[in-house]
């Protein structure tokens, strides 16, 4: 039993749950209608993409968590477990064939979304949408999924039961995006940084904070948005958009490179940590 024999089988169970359709419909309904919600507030369908990436940024982690943190603490807690490594399979090959089987169902999901959006946006917008710029958008919105499954099914590696994966899972992204990101105005990463710093009888300049911040996957993932609309950037007159951007980026937290790599370890890291806490477990 090889691992794409787990991520087939895996799949096959997981596309009949109700968390699977969940994410597709709930991704996909979301996106079309923040599409709807502005055909007539604007006439470029990229102005709308944006506001797509931070529905992304902040929703998307908790829509991908019922997919993925019971890939494995599901079987261990169930039993199943048992079954699927009496199988001529190792364990390596039991965790990546689950993380690519719930990594292809989001990749679908996001694609899916994109696509829809793109329909309505061609079939509403005053312009036309933009083929290379929904393909690029879907090409680093898949990264970040790849971010957050990583990070989910390598927590539910790590644990042995259902309410502690689950937990995990929500620390997980209560951590990376709104404590990390500063959402919070008392409790977040920020300031946290700030009050150490101050301590230390030193300041931190905004360029440090922000490169602090890019070093989460979400915020990684905004800052990568910006690859998108590189080609629109000079003409622009969305003025949160000019705001965000820049048509040159200076600081390396803000290029391409940078933040793609980020989300990349992120999720590789946190697989290959819960792949070698997995190792070493006792399954019963």
């Amino acid at each position: 039993m090889s691992l794409l024999t787990v991520a087939r089988d895996d799949f096959t169970n997981a596309r009949r749950s109700y968390a699977v359709l969940g994410v597709v419909g709930v991704l996909t309904s979301i996106v079309a209608l923040i599409f709807v919600s502005e055909i007539g507030v604007y006439d470029d369908p990229f102005r709308t993409l944006f506001d797509v990436s931070f529905f992304l940024f902040l929703v998307f982690p908790i829509v991908l968590a019922p997919l993925t943190y019971l890939a494995i603490a599901g079987d261990r807690d169930g039993g199943a477990i048992k079954y699927a490594m009496g199988l001529p399979n190792s364990r390596a090959e039991y965790v990546f064939g689950k993380l690519l089987s719930r990594l292809g169902v989001t990749l679908f999901a996001v694609l899916f979304a994109v696509g829809v959006g793109f329909l309505v946006a061609l079939a509403t917008f005053v312009n036309a949408p933009d083929v290379v710029m929904f393909a690029t958008f879907a090409g680093v919105s898949l990264l970040f999924a790849f971010a957050f499954v990583g990070v989910y099914v390598g927590i539910s590696a790590v644990t042995a039961s259902r309410s502690r994966a689950m937990l995990g899972v929500f620390g997980a992204y209560f951590v990376l995006v709104p404590f990390w990101f500063g959402f919070l105005p008392v409790i977040s990463l920020t300031e946290l940084l700030r009050t150490a710093a101050d301590l230390l009888g030193v300041t931190l300049s905004q360029n440090t904070v922000q490169f602090v911040q890019a070093l989460s996957p979400a915020t990684a993932y905004l800052y990568s948005t910006e690859v998108v609309y590189q080609s629109v950037l000079p003409s622009a007159t969305y003025q949160n958009m000019t705001a965000t951007f820049t048509e040159v980026p200076d600081e390396i937290y803000r290029e391409f490179w940078f933040n793609a790599a980020t989300m990349l370890v992120w999720g590789a890291g946190s697989m290959l940590v819960g792949y070698l806490s997995f190792r070493r477990s006792e399954l019963g």
